[in-house]
């Protein structure tokens, strides 16, 4: 089984790289990518190392490619479940989430959620969702989002490129962006794109609240800087804002803070 070849050929198609484009960015051929590919030659750690520098890849993009070589992998990657990543949700939520007045979350690649605050569970319940492990991207693609969001034609385009990078790096998103699509969810994203019609700085979403209150709320989203953990690396923190005073005393009012 040529499992590098393998893996070679699924990161370069998330990159959207033909075989001629990523020899060009790595400084070789493109008879020797295929090569690869097929399994008719095997990659050195050196080439490995260059693919991975050459490219930019994420952590966990690299040590994808380290494990297909089976070799050592300098990237580690933990899962979730283990002491060392543990510890660091842990920190994420108490020394974030729980100081943060308004929903946050601490999210993985895929957008799973791994961590809330209590406001964070609150605002899923309102969305069909509770205390468990699900993706972000569903409650916002779920039918229970979408009859409480007031501007999802404005909105429609930030999702759609925030999941289209994502599904980049995640094979579970890609099939929930491919699904989205499919059904429809973001019709008219490309006409906007095309429209020339003013695009704001920033688009708030727009969601109808307890006894008619309007909540438009953004968000901030952040990582942890100096990782060297595959696992770590695709952490994103994910800090809920209120726009305007209504909004926050909305959410002040409705979560006790």
């Amino acid at each position: 089984m040529n499992t590098f070849g393998t893996a070679l050929k699924t990161m370069r198609a998330e990159l959207g790289l033909s075989q001629l484009d990523l020899a060009a960015e790595i400084g070789t051929t493109q008879r020797h990518v295929s090569f690869l590919e097929t399994g008719r030659s095997q990659p050195s750690g050196d080439f490995v190392g260059r693919l991975a520098t050459g490219l930019e890849l994420s952590l966990t993009q690299r040590a994808a490619l380290f494990d297909a070589v089976a070799g050592r992998n300098p990237y580690r990657r933990a899962d979730f479940d283990a002491d060392q990543v543990k510890a660091v949700l842990d920190m994420l939520e108490s020394r974030a989430l729980r100081h943060w007045p308004f929903p946050g979350y601490v999210m993985d690649h895929n957008w799973t959620i791994l961590r809330a605050n209590a406001p964070g569970w609150a605002m899923l319940e309102g969305f069909g969702g509770g205390n468990q492990a699900l993706s972000m991207y569903e409650v916002f693609l779920s039918d229970a989002f979408f009859a409480r969001v007031q501007n999802w034609e404005e909105i429609a385009m930030v999702f759609y490129f925030r999941m289209q990078a994502a599904a980049a790096r995640s094979t579970s998103v890609a099939r929930l962006f491919e699904q989205a699509r499919a059904a429809g969810r973001f019709a008219g994203v490309a006409e906007r794109l095309t429209g020339g019609a003013e695009v704001p700085p920033y688009i708030p979403a727009v969601l109808s609240g307890p006894e008619g209150v309007q909540l438009q709320m953004s968000s901030l989203v952040g990582q942890l800087a100096s990782t060297h953990e595959a696992a770590i690396e695709g952490l994103e923190v994910e800090l809920m804002i209120p726009v305007d005073e209504a909004t926050e005393a909305c959410l002040l009012d409705a979560y006790g803070r």
